[in-house]
């Protein structure tokens, strides 16, 4: 049985939330005519192609072709289904929606409200079980890392027990054991018995920007191995398309923060909130992803990327840099020294210290200069030469005029290289990428703008007709 919202209602959602406003949480935008244009964010490209109409409400990409109006861009580009885009933009504009069926197949959507009940049952009894007598070893960790109640409390910290505690808990509870395997909370084995697969572990429930409760890390408390252990992807759970603590920097940051620290590790964003800073977020796993990467955008004016020292956490920064790149974001990389991350760093020095450090933080320029200096002796005049080109190379992809001048300023004054020759490099690499050849030293700014006003106007009553 399937039923939909009604068309007036729909409506109302949809005028309620202007698609510029809404765009422009997750693309850069900009005014060309009577339409906006972006990068589009469903496909690679370096000339923006994707085009937003306000008069008609309504996108399209005029490279990959997708199309459609604000319920489309939030289902797609969150990966959703069509009714949850619907209560996403219900919800922002405080809507109120009738209970309805979703438009899923009915037993997997009461499956995954089961499931979101489990997590929340089980992260209340991991944190009430942490105060028990018998959690003595997670009681001397969290004492060892110095963590309050108020933290505790935030990120609703616990501890995991002995072998399936939590399985008779929830069936206590009432739970059903395909609701509980679901969870990926217990498994079970060849034998028919249920086991939970956190045992003795400092338990890190992670939630979304709703605050449900998604999934879990636990931490191991000797020396055995692994020392994490995450949950496994599921109905509920994509570890690409969330961040932990987002849900506690919102509630300590309303609205779009300033700036966003992301770290690597649970307890790096812990330990920063412990000590005030706030704004502070992990990703679940080295590697940042397209839909972390839009979290980000729509959260913040500015990411600062806080990863460890070490060849991943620098690897991690480069792709970070890109994914983020390419939606625009103002990025800085955060520079810290005598510690391996931002965990060890802030206990050891304290939060001042560690807050002047991220007003420091350096632009992606900077960060990917400073690692050329590493590689090239600059007194060396062949060295000299490929930090030039390389230089050269950087600069020519960045597409504001002004900021490209003040970095070859500095560049120029800092190494001892003219500005004459640095801008003469880099217009044989803009030049060269049109197929044409150097007129002036001086870089002309990449401006893309639609050849035919006509044109997309045209294509846009198309997009117009999709269904809505």
């Amino acid at each position: 049985f399937k039923v939909r919202y009604s068309d007036e209602l729909l409506e109302e959602i949809r005028s309620r939330n202007d698609i510029i406003d809404v765009i422009s949480q997750y693309v850069t935008l900009k005014r060309s005519g009577r339409n906006y244009f972006g990068l589009c964010p469903f496909h690679n490209e370096k000339s923006p192609s994707f085009s937003v109409s306000p008069d008609k409400q309504i996108f399209h990409c005029f490279g990959c072709g997708v199309g459609g109006n604000v319920f489309h861009f939030i289902q797609k580009i969150e990966n959703i289904s069509f009714v949850e885009s619907v209560q996403i933009l219900a919800e922002r504009v405080g809507v109120k929606l009738p209970t309805l069926t979703s438009y899923e197949d009915e037993k997997v959507a009461k499956l995954k409200a089961k499931v979101y009940d489990v997590n929340q049952f089980t992260a209340e009894f991991y944190h009430k079980n942490l105060y028990r007598p018998e959690s003595k070893p997670g009681q001397e960790y969290i004492k060892k890392r110095k963590l309050d109640n108020n933290t505790l409390k935030s990120f609703m910290i616990g501890y995991s027990g002995q072998f399936d505690e939590l399985y008779k808990a929830l069936r206590k509870e009432g739970f059903e054991d395909e609701e509980i395997l679901a969870s990926g909370l217990v498994n079970k084995s060849e034998k028919g018995m249920y086991i939970d697969r956190y045992r003795n572990r400092v338990m890190f429930p992670i939630q979304d920007v709703r605050n449900r409760v998604i999934a879990f890390g636990g931490r191991v408390l000797d020396d055995s191995k692994p020392k994490y252990i995450n949950s496994p992807e599921n109905i509920v759970y994509s570890k690409g398309r969330n961040l932990f603590g987002l849900n506690v920097a919102k509630r300590f940051n309303p609205g779009v923060m300033k700036r966003l620290l992301i770290v690597e590790g649970y307890m790096d964003a812990i330990s920063l909130f412990q000590r005030g800073i706030t704004n502070v977020v992990a990703s679940l796993g080295t590697a940042l992803t397209d839909a972390q990467g839009r979290l980000l955008r729509k959260s913040t004016e500015q990411v600062i990327l806080g990863y460890d020292a070490d060849g991943a956490g620098q690897a991690a920064i480069v792709r970070g840099m890109e994914i983020l790149q390419s939606m625009g974001c103002d990025i800085r990389v955060l520079q810290i020294s005598g510690a391996k991350d931002p965990d060890e760093f802030v206990i050891k020095y304290g939060p001042d210290r560690f807050k002047k450090y991220m007003d420091d933080a350096i632009s992606v320029v900077e960060y990917k200069v400073k690692n050329l200096k590493k590689e090239l002796n600059t007194d060396n005049v062949s060295d000299k030469i490929k930090f030039l080109n390389a230089i050269a190379k950087i600069l020519s992809e960045v597409n504001n005029n002004m900021e490209r001048e003040v970095y070859v300023d500095k560049i120029a004054q800092t190494y001892n290289i003219s500005k004459q020759a640095i801008y003469a490099e880099i217009n044989k690499r803009l030049y060269s990428s049109k197929g044409a050849s150097p007129k002036t030293l001086e870089a002309k700014p990449n401006v893309i703008r639609p050849k035919q006003e006509e044109k997309v106007d045209v294509l846009f009553a198309e997009v117009e007709t999709l269904d809505k």
